[in-house]
């Protein structure tokens, strides 16, 4: 039979590289469309709309909104204050340096306390440090804050109109992304019951938890979009909530193996305790597939059967002598180690249930 072809490297490379050429198209567009209003409005400082809008366009529509929103009551504080320092501030170098330092101070305070105003300290720099005697500090505050509102804008709605990138769907792979790297801690742990070897110590849990904090940044930003009317799906804080405790529960399962069990009880418990989590594996990519696709989780046929199999090994270990003559530590940790099974499955199950809500209607 002829083998099927591969994926070709250009091919490859294009679809590695398509977000980033995305991006550079939306921002070149933007540059320009920018560039032009500038040019037609006569702005004569209007590199600032420029500048705006390199800074503020991310990766999705959400993330560039956030920005530019930042931004703009970033250019307001900063705009003013640093006016009102200009009304207030002899136009002389040691009043106009003092002036600056204290109003620095004072915005990196509260940039502090609140991030979003990270840039006002930079703004009322520019307003002290650049505002021309022949120029009333009014109108030259109102500039500034036009000019930044103009880059925002611009950019937004590029990032909205010109090949859109969308948070809700990031997110959705994020959260995906997750349950796949759940998948790989659970296959590795049946492994290490199969064996017999204790589960070797890994990143794994700690790469689990970035991805799963990296995923809910997106669900910010995906509200973010539906907040200012740019997109119409929501998320319930219930699924990442889920994750978070299914990420829990792998962790547990995890210091449970990091020693080998005793070989007797490896041998009548280990294998179905191995087979449960391997559905539970299969379950967690279905979970992936479902929130990728927007649909609810196809159901798993051999995960009730996998279930029922093991409670049936474990009620037959507590009745055995092994369970007897075994130690309370090695006895203990089977006890607890059938606990964890079966509150993933519980968390995986409810997951699907939560998966199922935010399922897209018109699917």
């Amino acid at each position: 039979m002829p083998q099927k072809a591969g994926p070709r490297p250009g091919s490859f490379l294009a679809a590695r590289n398509k977000p980033a050429l995305a991006q550079a198209f939306r921002v070149m567009a933007a540059c320009l469309v920018t560039y032009l209003i500038v040019q037609l409005l006569g702005l004569k400082q209007g590199y600032w709309a420029l500048f705006t809008v390199l800074i503020v366009m991310q990766g999705s529509v959400g993330a560039t909104a956030g920005a530019a929103i930042d931004r703009l009551i970033a250019t307001v504080a900063g705009a003013v204050l640093g006016g009102l320092a200009v009304l207030a501030t002899p136009h002389q170098p040691v009043a106009i340096g003092a002036s600056l330092i204290l109003v620095s101070g004072i915005l990196t305070f509260a940039a502090v306390r609140l991030p979003r105003l990270r840039g006002a300290g930079l703004t009322a720099a520019i307003v002290i440090l650049t505002r021309s005697p022949d120029i009333p500090v009014g109108a030259f505050v109102i500039d500034r804050i036009l000019e930044i509102s103009l880059g925002g804008l611009v950019g937004v709605l590029a990032s909205r109109f010109i090949l859109p990138s969308r948070s809700h769907g990031a997110m959705m792979k994020g959260f995906a992304g997750v349950l796949d790297a759940i998948a790989e801690r659970l296959e590795a742990q049946a492994d290490a019951l199969e064996s017999g070897q204790a589960l070797a110590s890994s990143d794994a849990n700690i790469a689990v938890r970035q991805s799963l904090v990296a995923a809910e940044a997106l669900l910010i930003e995906a509200r973010r979009e539906r907040s200012l009317w740019l997109a119409d799906q929501d998320v319930s804080d219930a699924i990442p909530r889920a994750l978070w405790r299914v990420r829990n529960d792998i962790v547990q399962i995890g210091g449970l193996l990091d020693s080998p069990l005793p070989p007797t009880v490896s041998q009548s418990v280990g294998a179905a305790a191995a087979e449960m989590l391997r559905t539970q594996a299969s379950h967690a990519q279905a979970c992936a597939r479902a929130m990728i696709d927007g649909t609810s989780v196809a159901q798993q046929d051999d995960e009730a059967d996998a279930g029922n199999a093991f409670e049936a090994v474990f009620n037959a270990y507590q009745k055995s002598d092994t369970a007897r003559a075994g130690g309370f530590e090695a006895v203990g940790r089977i006890f607890e180690l059938a606990f964890a099974l079966r509150r993933i499955r519980d968390d995986m199950q409810d997951l699907a249930a939560r998966i199922a809500e935010a399922a897209t209607p018109e699917r």
